[in-house]
């Protein structure tokens, strides 16, 4: 979703224990479905296990993933913080209130190995133009930078962002170990989306 800023933080969180599940993923796991990778050239060098996807990228009725089942009771805290956070306003509140409770469209986690590159890229498509994107690291290194815009930044590991992902964004990812991120896309029906080719309905 396009809005004012490169990227703004929404939280920060104690991810040790989803960090010391995620930390005992094998190769097996990670190399499961490399759908996503092969789709899109900006990703070939990562890895990512589905949470929450669907290949058609629809915008809504989600497929929740096995994977998702797993881990659910360590993502709650992520997810309700973001249901919570775009209920802040009266007019966030006044669109919920006609128009639905928001939901998650897309979660994933997205590995990013030693010494590898997320292209320069905007996010296309219906669905992804009308979602906040957040972005939680859970495994990570100080070498490891987010570029968005004009901003080129290192995001700790616990810490909650939303990214403007109809800027070029890319990852550089210098440290010695994978980068591993959480990556949610969130929808709140009816919420008006100043996008870069027009206004958007979510």
């Amino acid at each position: 979703m396009n809005f004012a800023h490169d990227a703004q933080k929404l939280g920060a969180f104690d991810i040790a224990e989803l960090r010391a599940v995620v930390a005992g993923f094998d190769d097996e796991v990670w190399n499961a479905d490399a759908s996503r990778q092969k789709a899109f050239d900006a990703h070939t060098s990562t890895q990512t296990l589905k949470l929450i996807a669907d290949s058609d990228f629809r915008h809504t009725n989600p497929t929740v993933h096995p994977a998702f089942t797993t881990l659910e009771h360590l993502l709650n805290p992520f997810m309700a913080h973001i249901r919570g956070y775009y209920l802040q306003t009266m007019r966030q509140r006044i669109v919920a209130e006609k128009n639905g409770p928001g939901y998650f469209i897309r979660a994933l986690l997205t590995r990013l190995p030693s010494k590898a590159s997320i292209k320069p890229h905007i996010d296309d498509g219906e669905s992804l133009k009308r979602c906040h994107r957040i972005h939680v690291p859970i495994i990570s290194n100080p070498d490891s930078l987010f570029i968005v815009g004009n901003k080129r930044f290192h995001m700790p590991e616990g810490e909650m962002w939303e990214i403007n992902n109809r800027r070029t964004h890319a990852v550089i990812n210098d440290g010695a170990e994978a980068r591993v991120h959480l990556i949610m896309d969130y929808v709140q029906p009816g919420e008006t989306v100043f996008d870069l080719e027009g206004p958007l309905t979510a």
